[in-house]
């Protein structure tokens, strides 16, 4: 239902002309006004900000729903930089709300959560980058590069035979519903659904959305002091599941 609700919202946003990077822009004004309404420190704040984290997340959603006809190198790097930016404005916003309530290490707090995202972000994408070859591939010498135009004659290869004397054919098989195959299962049977390992995974890595969900439990049922302590500890969480688990990479969003 969700997933139908996004894909028709971003149809109607491409009718309007609206890019990537439009709705990029809109979840950062959304969670500028999350920050502001959690440096209330009251509980009308917490939950009217928590509201708009979670508007924030459905414009994500909206967007990865869109057609990629202009994804190019400059949206990409947009939806990072303002994905980082939105993320650390809705930090000074509790900040400041924690400030306000009268706790007076707010600001040690919220440095201690960006220090641990710095870290846990850090630790991730060195993790993730590709592997360079041990061994890169030179060119071969001139005396022995082949003369241009000159072709050598493909080895033939015996095909085999049937039983009737026919080509064999290799036989793929497909569920008849969809006439597709599953990937990794020889009957095509259905895809499997996520296993309670592969969520307890995405929940580890601790990325944006599990961090906003964890922002607004946290102001709604205590203060933003919990919340920095909570986003401290699912950092160091993420970082020890990366250290001990390195498979874990594949179920990051």
């Amino acid at each position: 239902m969700t997933g139908t609700v996004a894909r028709g919202t971003a149809r109607m946003l491409e009718r309007r002309h609206v890019t990537r990077s439009g709705v990029t822009r809109i979840s950062l004004v959304v969670t500028v006004g999350a920050a502001v309404w959690f440096s209330r420190a009251d509980l009308v704040g917490a939950v009217a900000g928590s509201a708009l984290l979670g508007l924030a997340l459905c414009c994500d959603a909206v967007r990865s729903r869109m057609r990629a006809h202009r994804r190019d190198a400059l949206t990409v790097w947009t939806v990072s930089m303002v994905a980082q930016l939105r993320e650390y404005v809705v930090y000074v916003g509790l900040a400041f709300g924690a400030a306000a309530a009268g706790f007076a290490s707010a600001w040690g707090w919220a440095a201690g959560a960006l220090i641990a995202l710095a870290l846990r972000d850090a630790l991730l994408v060195a993790r993730s980058a590709p592997v360079a070859p041990a061994h890169p591939k030179r060119p071969a010498p001139p005396s022995q590069r082949r003369p241009e135009g000159l072709r050598l004659p493909e080895p033939r290869v015996p095909r085999p035979r049937g039983e009737a004397g026919a080509p064999a054919e290799t036989v793929t098989r497909t569920r008849p519903e969809t006439g597709g195959t599953r990937p990794g299962a020889p009957d095509g049977g259905p895809a499997p659904a996520p296993s309670l390992a592969h969520l307890a995974r995405r929940v580890m890595v601790f990325g944006q959305p599990t961090r906003f969900l964890v922002i607004a439990v946290a102001t709604i049922a205590v203060d933003a002091r919990i919340a920095f302590l909570s986003l401290v500890v699912g950092c160091a969480v993420a970082i020890t599941g990366e250290l001990v688990d390195p498979s874990a990479r594949e179920a990051r969003p």
